[in-house]
């Protein structure tokens, strides 16, 4: 039994809404449960307390403060416009569409991140062709006439460590 139902059996027990034979199960099992003896006993002492709570009253003056907004027949003499009224079953299944919209677009977009990550090409590390960089440079020193960057051919960077 799911602990939804045991609920409605200790409502239902205290209700006196239970069959006989459901009565007698539920008095055999408190009979031999002593966590549900005490969880019957809370449950008897909340509803104790919320029914011997006052009931609640209006703010004064709400009643005549809705009737001067007036009805709904006087709002559409006014606009000329009437809300929509919509029927509980159509309202339900607009939102299990979008529902159903949303869960497809998470989906595809999940798939399209999915091809992509797949897709691309793991990144390597890019090798210089050094010996056409040097070469370049070296044309470009001999057309420039500078006697400086031939001496250089072509400065590398030094790395110290790792």
């Amino acid at each position: 039994m799911s602990e939804l139902e045991h609920d409605d059996v200790v409502s239902a027990y205290l209700d006196g809404e239970l069959t006989p034979v459901e009565r007698a199960a539920f008095e055999a099992r408190l009979a031999a449960d002593a966590d549900a003896r005490a969880e019957l006993d809370d449950v008897a002492e909340v509803r104790t307390l919320v029914r011997g709570l006052p009931a609640p009253s209006m703010p004064p003056g709400l009643i005549d403060e809705l009737l001067a907004t007036g009805t709904a027949e006087d709002a559409v003499a006014e606009t000329g416009d009437a809300a929509p009224v919509l029927d509980l079953d159509t309202a339900r299944t607009r939102r299990s569409g979008r529902a159903r919209f949303a869960a497809y677009a998470g989906a595809a977009a999940a798939a399209v991140a999915l091809v992509v990550a797949v897709a691309m090409p793991a990144q390597t590390s890019a090798k210089p062709a050094l010996a056409t960089d040097v070469r370049v440079h070296q044309a470009g020193a001999a057309a420039s006439g500078d006697p400086v960057s031939g001496l250089a051919p072509l400065a590398t960077p030094l790395r110290f460590g790792r």
